[in-house]
């Protein structure tokens, strides 16, 4: 029996590192099984193999925006989709921009953008995935930081306003003038 300084110790112990895996083509899998079957391997090893080529592959999709090396994995197909669908509305919405400027869109090209099954092993796939991610988090603190900025600079100005039209008797009818600026204050501050 294992004392409670034991059990606490596996309870809370960190997993084992993930064995390590190595991708084969189908083919030669397949061709290793057949060989392993003629040499007279344990019948349990055989067996383990099969089993593991008997599972469905995992099918991974991408999207393609056509020319080269625009292809971008995704979590799914269905976000495929979505990500492909959303990059066709944007090419729709910058040309439809164009044409409300005045300018030709004579050599236009819709964007094409497809959904493909991912042209990458699984583990590529989910490397240049959380790659791209890692990329678009980085981004969007650096939006944050700047946003978090121009907040601080606005309640500044805002209380600056505050303070002139205080200062200089300036409230507008009734007040709603100062009510206004107190409002966008408490507003930016909430």
């Amino acid at each position: 029996m294992l004392t409670i300084e034991q059990q606490i110790a596996i309870l809370t112990a960190p997993s084992a590192p993930a064995i390590e895996v190595v991708t084969l083509p189908r083919a030669l899998a397949e061709q290793g099984l057949k060989a392993l079957e003629q040499t007279g391997a344990s019948a349990s090893d055989i067996l383990e193999l099969r089993g593991i080529l008997a599972e469905p592959a995992l099918q991974l999709w991408a999207i393609h925006s056509v020319g080269p090396g625009e292809e971008y994995p995704c979590f799914n197909k269905e976000d495929a989709e979505r990500r492909a669908q959303e990059l066709r509305d944007l090419g729709e919405r910058m040309k439809q921009d164009r044409i409300a400027r005045g300018e030709s869109v004579e050599h236009w090209h819709d964007w094409v953008t497809n959904v493909i099954p991912s042209p990458w092993e699984p583990a590529e796939h989910f490397e240049i995935m959380a790659e791209e991610w890692m990329e678009d988090a980085d981004q969007l603190r650096q939006e944050l930081i700047k946003l978090k900025e121009q907040h601080g600079e606005l309640v500044e100005v805002l209380n600056g306003v505050q303070k002139r039209c205080e200062g200089m008797g300036y409230v507008g009818v009734d007040g709603q003038y100062l009510k206004v600026v107190r409002a966008a204050i408490a507003k930016a501050t909430q």
